[in-house]
C-alpha cells in the first residue's frame, strides 16, 4: 500500500514555509514571507487549493513560532505584532477543506462546530427550518458504528429530526460537499444541499453627478 499524500505547514517569524509529500518524497513547497495574518495565510491558503486539486492531500499538519490552540485553531498570546488572537484554522480551511476538521474523538472541536454552523444554518432533514443554534450535531454515521467526528459525517438535526433518524427507519448518507440523501422508509430518496451564500461584495451603480453651476439650464 503506498503512503498517503500529506501537507504541511510551518509558520516562521520571517518566513512560512508550505510542503506537500509522501512518505519521504517532497512533492511540491513555496515559501512565503511572514508579515500580517491576512497576507500570509491568505498566500498559503491559495498554494494549499492549488495544490488540493492536483495532489488531494489527506492531511495538513501546523507548526508555528506561537502556541496555536488545537481547539480554536487560533494563535495563543505571542508577541510578534498582530498574530495573536489569528484564525490559523479558519484561513487555511480555505484552501483545505479538511484542516482542522478531524477528531479521533467522540467530541467535536470549536473549528469543527464554526464551519457546521457556516455550512447548514439550519436542520439539514429537507424542509425543515430549525435554526442551526437549536439543533443538535448529530454524527451522520453512528460514532459508535465507527462513524468519525469530522465535518464531512456531522450535520445539524433539529430534535424532532434526530429523534426520527434514529429511532425509526429513515436513512441518511453525507455525501461531498455536505449534501445529506435521505431514504424514507417506503424507498424514496430526498436531497438536502447546503445553502449557497450570496457574492459578498455587490457593485451599484454610481450616482450621476451634480450639475455644474457653471452650465446654463436646460430649455425646459
Amino acid at each position: 500500500m503506498s503512503e498517503p499524500i500529506v501537507a504541511g505547514v510551518e509558520l516562521g517569524g520571517t518566513k512560512s514555509i508550505a510542503v506537500i509529500g509522501r512518505g519521504r518524497e517532497v512533492l511540491a513547497q513555496c515559501r512565503v514571507p511572514t508579515t500580517t495574518p491576512a497576507e500570509t495565510l491568505g498566500a498559503l491558503s491559495r498554494q494549499l487549493a492549488a495544490w488540493h486539486a492536483d495532489y488531494a492531500p489527506s492531511a495538513i499538519g501546523i507548526a508555528s513560532f506561537g502556541p496555536v490552540s488545537v481547539e480554536r485553531g487560533m494563535m495563543l498570546p505571542t508577541p510578534k505584532p498582530h498574530w495573536a488572537g489569528a484564525d490559523i484554522v479558519g484561513a487555511l480551511a480555505q484552501g483545505f477543506d479538511a484542516v482542522a476538521f478531524h477528531t479521533d474523538t467522540y467530541h467535536r472541536t470549536t473549528a469543527i462546530d464554526r464551519h457546521l454552523r457556516a455550512r447548514d444554518r439550519h436542520c439539514r432533514f429537507p424542509g425543515c427550518t430549525t435554526p442551526a443554534t437549536r439543533c443538535d450535531i448529530d454524527h451522520t454515521h453512528d460514532h459508535a458504528l465507527g462513524g468519525p467526528t469530522t465535518h464531512t459525517n456531522l450535520a445539524h438535526l433539529c430534535q424532532r429530526h434526530h429523534t426520527q433518524k434514529h429511532l425509526t427507519r429513515w436513512n441518511v448518507t453525507q455525501l461531498p460537499g455536505g449534501v445529506l440523501e435521505w431514504t424514507s422508509p417506503t424507498g424514496r430518496t430526498y436531497t438536502d444541499e447546503p445553502l449557497p451564500y450570496s457574492p459578498a461584495i455587490h457593485f451599484l451603480p454610481d450616482d450621476p453627478p451634480p450639475p455644474d453651476p457653471h452650465q446654463p439650464p436646460p430649455p425646459f
